[in-house]
């Protein structure tokens, strides 16, 4: 596909954002603004997170690669490994007028890109009560400047904006209770919020046939009985998310019939940038379609090995200095969460297979209905896990300051594909 030089990039990742949670897959949801304003944007009807989680999820987008590629495995996973290239550092090496706003800007610290992100309104000590003003005017440079724009909405993350609520129920006393669709009121009332007022704002002020836009969800949200939240398992309500894509001169892009991942934006946007970068991991150009193989399988890894929080005022105020490696802060490894776990998933966009890597236990399901269903092959799709562990172009870097636990799990690996005795 050919498309025109582009030199304006604007990525939107809403957290927690599910892929229920648009007009376009959900008739009762209601954004009418939105709507009219992305008519013509595309979405992909099969995209998948590499993990459910907001720290590794971002950097599989800004890396192009999966979490045991780029080393941040679950949430609270410190830093990155070394020498990985990101979206930001190369557009601004590129010479692109850098933009990164969050809402929750924080929850980047310690990863390469932290530098780059700042809350949305710098002035506000509550983002959720922040301006849009000054992102706009950071946004509003001369139409010969190249810009490179990120923005993260953290509103739809947690309580879903009910906090300070007098009466406000518990999410998860609803789903126990029966009142599912109920929770999904709350959700879909926050999600709502930021789709209809929040970009709207930002996308109505913006020459749109200037700018590639990218809307993505970081992750979903489980809200049913198997999980509340996103960080406990990996589970289609939380790896299916949103993708809408506007492209300068592309009328409708045309995605794949196989999955795509969050880890084809970065080849897709180097390419349509002409920024050259020398990227070997398994991310697909989705400008592209026709080269990418029908039968495809995508990845998604959680890890909880270290727990699942990561904003606690130590992490937070913490020195860069004191953080010696991935997992270790003063060359000491952090507490380890006794319930943590290490899954993998594999899908092909309409069945989900999902396996436990310490017990071998797995789960077989249809993605759009959540109904289980009997798998008659799992060594398939562990075959196919192996094959993308080692074919990894990256395995070198996994070595990298690697704790005793993930030796043992990485020799493991090796011993069970024969390489090692």
């Amino acid at each position: 596909m050919e498309t025109k030089s582009v030199n304006k990039f604007l990525l939107i990742s809403i957290d927690c954002w599910r892929y229920d949670a648009l007009s376009r897959t959900n008739p009762f949801f209601n954004t009418p603004k939105f709507d009219l304003l992305t008519k013509d944007f595309s979405l992909a009807e099969k995209f998948f997170v590499a993990a459910p989680a907001t720290r590794p999820s971002h950097t599989s987008y800004f890396t192009g690669l999966y979490p045991f590629e780029h080393g941040v495995y679950g949430q609270t996973y410190l830093k990155m490994f070394e020498g990985i290239p990101n979206l930001f550092q190369l557009f601004a090496d590129a010479g692109y007028h850098i933009t990164g706003r969050s809402e929750r800007a924080e929850v980047f610290r310690f990863l390469d890109f932290e530098s780059f992100i700042t809350p949305i309104d710098p002035n506000a000590k509550a983002q959720q009560l922040g301006s849009l003003e000054d992102l706009m005017t950071h946004l509003k440079q001369p139409s010969e400047t190249p810009q490179f724009c990120f923005l993260h909405f953290w509103y739809t993350h947690g309580g879903y904006g009910m906090s300070g609520i007098p009466g406000a129920p518990s999410l998860g006393s609803l789903v126990k209770n029966g009142k599912t669709d109920e929770a999904l009121r709350f959700y879909y009332a926050a999600a709502t919020h930021i789709l209809e007022f929040k970009l709207v704002e930002i996308l109505k002020q913006l020459d749109l046939p200037e700018w590639a836009v990218f809307i993505f969800g970081d992750h979903g949200e489980g809200i049913c009985d198997e999980l509340i939240d996103h960080g406990s398992t990996l589970n289609q309500n939380v790896l299916h998310v949103p993708l809408l894509a506007h492209i300068p001169g592309v009328e409708a892009l045309a995605f794949p019939n196989a999955p795509i991942s969050a880890i084809d934006l970065f080849p897709t946007i180097t390419k349509l940038a002409g920024i050259s970068v020398d990227y070997h991991g398994y991310g697909q150009n989705l400008l592209l379609p026709s080269e990418i193989d029908d039968d495809r399988l995508v990845l998604s890894e959680l890890d909880s090995l270290y727990g699942i929080g990561f904003l606690s005022q130590r992490n937070l105020e913490m020195p860069h200095h004191r953080v010696t490696s991935r997992t270790s802060i003063d060359n000491e490894e952090i507490s380890r969460y006794s319930a943590g776990v290490r899954l993998w998933s594999l899908t092909d966009g309409e069945q989900l297979y999902r396996e436990d890597e310490q017990t071998g236990e797995f789960v077989y399901r249809h993605i759009l209905s959540s109904k289980d269903m009997t798998c008659e092959d799992p060594e398939r799709f562990r075959d196919a896990y192996d094959e993308i562990l080692m074919d990894s172009n990256y395995q070198h870097l996994q070595m990298q300051a690697s704790t005793p636990e993930e030796k043992k799990i990485l020799e493991g690996r090796l011993r069970n594909l024969g390489y090692i005795e």
